[in-house]
């Protein structure tokens, strides 16, 4: 019987208004503060986990743009292609055939 009457002093209140429990309120209250900033800390680590990993895709992205727009560019002002070009667009330009001379 007084395991019944001690859950149902717990379950009514009593025991929480008891003098051992109210001097340990303090205590209580720091360790759900502690809890509630050990929860928020990781919920702030995993966005910025997300927000980093977001940025290194965005960073791979623009290296492949830059590495696409960098090779495009170098085979566009190749000579050839430029002859080429040239010969498109009905210009005159000749293409010099002999090697430069040294002049001493």
């Amino acid at each position: 019987m007084a395991d019944v009457h001690d859950i149902q002093s717990w379950l009514n209140g009593d025991k929480l208004r008891s003098r051992k429990i109210r001097e340990q309120y303090p205590l209580i209250g720091l360790i759900v503060g502690l809890v509630f900033l050990y929860i928020l800390t990781g919920y702030q680590s995993a966005k910025q986990q997300h927000r980093l990993t977001d940025t290194k895709k965005e960073m791979l992205d623009a290296k492949f743009r830059y590495m696409t727009i960098s090779a495009q560019l170098t085979n566009s002002t190749r000579q050839s292609q430029v002859i080429e070009v040239l010969k498109e667009n009905g210009s005159e330009v000749q293409e010099n055939r002999t090697p430069p001379v040294k002049v001493k």
